[in-house]
C-alpha cells in the first residue's frame, strides 16, 4: 500500500461514518434527543441543552465528516472529529461508571458494530475512531485529497 493509499482510505472510513452517523441523528431528533437525554449529563432542568446538542451535534458531525471525505481542510476537520470523540468517549465512560443502561443512540437503528447498551465495545470502537482522527491530524489527508490539490505551486519557469 502506497503512502497515499492509506490515508485515503482512512480518511473515507472515518468521514463516512461520521456522514452515516449524522444522517441518521438528522432523520430521527427525537431519538437521538432520548438517547441524549438518557446520559443524564445535563441538570433535569436543562432540556434547552439537549435540544442545541440534538440539533448542533449532528450538523457538525455531518461538516466534519464531509470535510474529511473530500480532504479538504482535513487536519481541522480531523481534530473536530477527534474533540466530539473524547466528548463520546467521556460521556460513555461516565455512563459506565454510573451505573446507567444507556443505548448509545450513535447510528441510529443502524449501528451494527456494537449494539445493546453502552459498553466496552463503544469505547474501543471510539478509541480506535481517534486513533484515526489523530492519524489524520498528524499526517494530513494525503496525496488524494483537496488539500494537496490546492497547495500545489505553481511551478517557476
Amino acid at each position: 500500500m502506497s503512502r497515499s493509499t492509506v490515508p485515503l482510505i482512512l480518511r473515507l472510513l472515518l468521514g463516512a461514518l461520521f456522514v452515516v452517523a449524522s444522517t441518521m441523528k438528522m432523520r430521527s431528533p427525537q431519538d437521538f434527543a432520548l438517547s441524549v437525554k438518557a446520559f443524564k449529563i445535563f441538570p433535569e432542568a436543562g432540556d434547552h441543552l439537549v435540544m442545541l446538542t440534538t440539533f448542533w451535534v449532528p450538523w457538525l458531525e455531518l461538516t466534519a465528516g464531509v470535510l474529511v471525505l473530500l480532504g479538504l481542510w482535513t487536519r481541522a476537520a480531523a481534530v473536530v472529529l477527534g474533540a466530539l470523540l473524547i466528548v463520546f468517549l467521556v460521556g460513555i465512560v461516565s455512563v459506565l461508571a454510573r451505573g446507567l443502561d444507556v443505548d448509545c443512540g450513535c447510528f441510529g437503528k443502524l449501528d451494527a458494530i456494537c449494539t445493546g447498551s453502552l459498553g466496552a465495545c463503544h469505547i474501543v470502537r471510539n478509541a480506535v475512531l481517534l486513533g484515526i482522527a489523530a492519524f489524520l491530524v498528524i499526517r494530513g489527508g494525503g496525496g488524494w485529497s483537496l488539500d494537496r490539490v490546492l497547495d500545489r505551486k505553481p511551478a517557476v519557469a
